[in-house]
């Protein structure tokens, strides 16, 4: 795992810590962030969907629309035309229909994810919608084993949230097609490692450690 923290990008690195932070408050684990054409962070977002609600201090927060990208963007001073084209949101999970429809009309023309998003990822509005795909929006992927980390992460959380219900489609989703990463997370749900972790309010290190 130091290998794998000493070779992320400053990108990806902010992008994960976001996603973290967004646990450490009770939300969905997804995280972004925007990065110039030389790869340097100008603006970071998390998803505030279990926040209180507001809409202060450039994000949005306890909102239906308080998406890791939706708080990104809104974070960015501004988007000047060309330079905003070479610039790139990063983030830990495939973005949805709402938030890859903001990328696409933010001004930014690239975006790389981590996570897969079976159940709701919507990267093909960047390149197969009419409207859109003019934009020739860039559409990447992070390194493998970002990939990896913001999978499980993701999936810790869905077996956090979908055994108190009950009930597991968006799980069942995800296992479908990444079974061993999910079986992963699930039994690290079940140690309880990671909740402990963020119950004390760990360091992104420690969690990206039992990710692994």
């Amino acid at each position: 795992m130091s290998e794998v923290l000493e070779t992320l990008s400053p990108g990806w690195h902010a992008a994960l810590a976001e996603a973290w932070e967004a646990y450490l408050h009770g939300s969905y684990p997804i995280g972004a962030c925007v990065v110039d054409a030389d790869g340097q962070v100008i603006a970071r977002g998390r998803n505030r969907l279990g926040e209180p609600r507001g809409v202060d201090g450039g994000f949005i927060a306890g909102h239906d629309l308080a998406h890791a990208e939706i708080n990104a963007l809104l974070n960015l001073a501004a988007t000047p035309r060309p330079e905003c084209y070479g610039w790139t949101v990063l983030t830990t999970v495939e973005p949805c229909p709402q938030c890859a429809g903001a990328i696409a009309m933010s001004g930014v023309r690239g975006m790389d994810y981590a996570a897969p998003d079976p159940w709701a990822g919507c990267t093909r509005l960047l390149t197969d919608d009419p409207y859109v795909s003019g934009k020739q929006m860039r559409v990447g992927r992070a390194p493998e084993d970002v990939q990896r980390l913001a999978l499980r992460l993701k999936a810790h959380a869905l077996w956090e949230e979908e055994r108190a219900v009950g009930e597991r489609p968006v799980l069942d989703s995800f296992a479908a097609q990444y079974s061993e990463d999910v079986a992963f997370a699930g039994r690290l749900y079940q140690s309880g490692q990671l909740l402990a972790l963020r119950e004390r309010q760990g360091r992104l290190q420690e969690a990206l450690e039992l990710l692994a």
